[in-house]
């Protein structure tokens, strides 16, 4: 019965993604703008299925999330959303919503294609602590990129206004100063989560090797780039820090994420490795 509802759950989503995303295309036009006061509440509904799906999954499967590649990109897809709808609370204008729904929709697209319901046989993706360690740091990487991609919004905004060469796909972009504050929540959020997820990787690494800060490519590298961020956000808050410097700012903290994640993937071996 429950693998039944998984199933079913796993081509609706995708589905209710582009009902959405065309909801939001409603927004984003300015065709319907009332339609906003509601955003919040489709996404707690898609959020909330999204979310059973996993949860079937790792009951009849017997594992924790990122099992497996379709795991991974589907619970990609779950962070942004949750992660967005975090950043859209409290927000009037909604309608860069459109483009993280998008994104959300492609992540999905990915994960059907490698659909399986064969369960994974690593021990290490059945720990409590891994599962919480791992779920929260993709939520924190995928908050740090919600924030790269608010900032380039932001600087194809800016120029659209300069040049006063407003095309159709970008006109109806929110205004600067909200771009703004995505760019800056977006990255709060990110140090948050990923913070609070470094912790149970720690606490993890210390009842499994019997060390708090092991000599692994994957934990230094994560620990640098947390401290990284968390310097260039506490610089930027104090500094004000503002606009087109902002966004560089934003785009370079993640320019090296990228680059320090990719060093450590293809040079380095980790001792919690399973993929």
């Amino acid at each position: 019965m429950l693998e039944s509802i998984g199933k079913t759950l796993n081509y609706v989503i995708p589905v209710l993604y582009l009902g959405i995303i065309y909801y939001y295309y409603m927004i984003y036009s300015g065709r319907k703008p009332r339609w906003a006061k509601k955003s919040s509440w489709l996404l707690g509904i898609l959020l909330f299925l999204s979310l059973t799906e996993i949860v079937i999954r790792n009951i009849v499967l017997g594992t924790m999330p990122l099992s497996n590649a379709y795991d991974a990109y589907s619970f990609l897809a779950f962070s942004l959303l949750f992660v967005y709808l975090i950043i859209e609370m409290g927000m009037k204008e909604k309608g860069s919503g459109l483009f993280i729904m998008f994104f959300g929709f492609l992540l999905q697209l990915i994960a059907l294609r490698y659909l399986s319901w064969e369960p994974e046989t690593n021990p290490l993706l059945s720990n409590p602590s891994f599962a919480i360690h791992a779920s929260l740091a993709i939520m924190g990487y995928t908050a740090l990129s919600l924030s790269a991609i608010y900032a380039v919004l932001y600087l194809i905004q800016q120029r659209n206004l300069k040049s006063r060469n407003l095309n159709k796909l970008f006109n109806q972009l929110p205004a600067l100063n909200y771009l703004e504050r995505l760019t800056t929540r977006s990255t709060l959020v990110g140090i948050i989560l990923m913070g609070v997820g470094l912790i149970f990787a720690h606490r993890m690494a210390r009842v499994t090797i019997g060390s708090y800060w092991p000599d692994d490519p994957k934990v230094i590298m994560s620990d640098a780039i947390w401290v990284i961020y968390l310097v260039g956000y506490i610089l930027a808050t104090a500094l004000h820090w503002r606009g087109k410097r902002l966004a560089y700012v934003a785009l370079t903290l993640f320019a090296l994420m990228l680059v320090g994640a990719g060093v450590v993937i293809i040079g380095s071996q980790s001792f919690h490795e399973f993929y």
